[in-house]
């Protein structure tokens, strides 16, 4: 999730700056020693709240096999085909991706048809739908966490990082205002059988910082920003593999 983090605030911080400016994501390495200026999107912890009491599984609710089916968007197309291998029920549906849509008010399924009532916008992955399948043996689990976010501005003395750092903020404080529900699609769920996703994520700043700092022999102006993030860690867990199901293809009578 630190990395879905880091990608939320890269992609929205990309535009607000100069394109000879590098936007990084990680831990920080700081500027290399000819680099004019620098921007960082650090995620530097993730910490979940602890159950209540003495039994660490007292909030896993029975797994499911589960599935995940993206469509891009092209202005125009508001119904969306489930593949064949589909398995499962449309249980959660995202347009644009994060951003949850109500049954019933935004959407409708109609066998294998996913129908939207109003067209998303052209984007290469404009729908998400997620299918609840059969019981399976793991768990689905949802705790609150806390997530460390630094953004850092480095510019080489005796230039001033403030005012990049301003061009920065501004963008993310613009981002965090509407985050939407972020995955983690490192986790393969498909292959791993685990999908883990931040729910409702809310970013709010904390400080501001400021300071002169060396890179080896060379001196830097670097001011950061730093934010806490709040939202519900979704784990599913789904071990095995669904089991196979016959299809009638035809009934023929023999006579």
């Amino acid at each position: 999730m630190l990395l879905a983090i880091e990608s939320y605030f890269h992609d929205a911080l990309r535009p607000a700056v100069p394109e000879t400016v590098e936007v990084s994501t990680g831990p920080s390495r700081g500027p290399a020693a000819d680099a004019e200026a620098l921007v960082e999107v650090y995620a530097s912890r993730l910490k979940l709240a602890v159950p209540e009491g003495d039994d660490l599984a007292a909030q896993r609710q029975p797994s499911y096999f589960a599935q995940v089916h993206r469509w891009a968007g092209n202005g125009t197309t508001k119904d969306f085909t489930l593949p064949a291998n589909a398995r499962g029920q449309v249980v959660e549906v995202e347009s644009p991706p994060g951003h949850p849509l109500r049954r019933g008010d935004d959407y409708a399924v109609d066998a294998s048809t996913l129908r939207l009532y109003r067209a998303p916008a052209v984007a290469n992955e404009a729908v998400v739908a997620f299918l609840r399948g059969d019981r399976a043996e793991g768990f689905l689990e949802r705790r609150r966490c806390e997530l460390s976010l630094s953004i850092r501005a480095w510019v080489k003395a005796p230039g001033n990082a403030a005012p990049l750092l301003s061009r920065a903020l501004a963008a993310a404080l613009a981002a965090s205002a509407d985050m939407g529900n972020l995955e983690d699609e490192d986790t393969y769920p498909e292959e791993s059988g685990v999908r883990m996703r931040l729910l409702q994520p809310v970013a709010s700043l904390l400080d501001i910082q400021r300071a002169m700092e060396p890179v080896g022999e060379t001196l830097f102006s670097r001011a950061q920003a730093n934010f806490i993030v709040r939202g519900e860690l979704e784990q599913l867990i789904s071990l095995g593999t669904p089991e196979l199901e016959g299809i009638i293809l035809e009934v023929r009578r023999e006579t």
